[in-house]
């Protein structure tokens, strides 16, 4: 984990308070300890649950997640690459419908769509 994908983290959860609960108990969890890859996995999990509820949200995190991809570090491209589109569920599965609402630069390193 770096500084970066931290920054990263806590920029998201900023924008989108929606995310809050997810990071707070992940500090809980992790006795105060930010895990940028299993927060962005629960993100992602958060989404595949509310696609249907949540999808105008779903759709601008997954845009939020594109941008930061393109001028991200290479370590942020990691855990945006890693413990975000790879997480995203497999095709016929429930939230998998996501992947349909990746950007560009995030088809590219979806294993599914590469």
């Amino acid at each position: 984990m770096s500084a970066t994908t931290e920054r990263a983290i806590n920029r998201l959860v900023a924008e989108f308070n929606e995310l809050t609960p997810i990071l707070e108990e992940s500090l809980e969890d992790n006795e105060g300890e930010l895990l940028p890859h299993l927060v962005l996995a629960d993100v992602i999990r958060w989404l595949a649950e509310h696609i249907e509820s949540e999808g105008n949200t779903c759709r601008s995190i997954l845009e939020w997640l594109e941008r930061e991809y393109e001028q991200g570090s290479e370590d942020v491209q990691g855990l945006i690459t890693v413990s975000g589109v790879e997480m995203i569920p497999d095709p016929g599965q429930p939230g998998s419908s996501l992947r349909g609402w990746l950007g560009p630069a995030l088809q590219g390193v979806d294993p599914w769509l590469a």
